[in-house]
């Protein structure tokens, strides 16, 4: 897992294992603050999967 801040944003990469595929999904979430409160995206979608872990992450990152 990465965790990582940029511009205030906070980013967590990791990768996901699907049991289905034997795969593994990489996974993005990105959080905020701002004056209406606390906000957050993941990415998980339109990604492709990999056969290791790493892989996941490092294209996450």
């Amino acid at each position: 897992m990465a965790t990582f801040l940029y511009k205030d944003f906070l980013i967590i990469a990791t990768g996901l294992f699907d049991k289905d595929t034997g795969l593994w999904l990489p996974i993005v979430d990105i959080s905020w603050w701002s004056a209406a409160g606390r906000g957050s995206h993941t990415i998980t979608h339109s990604v492709p999967s990999f056969v290791a872990k790493q892989e996941a992450e490092t294209f996450a990152v």
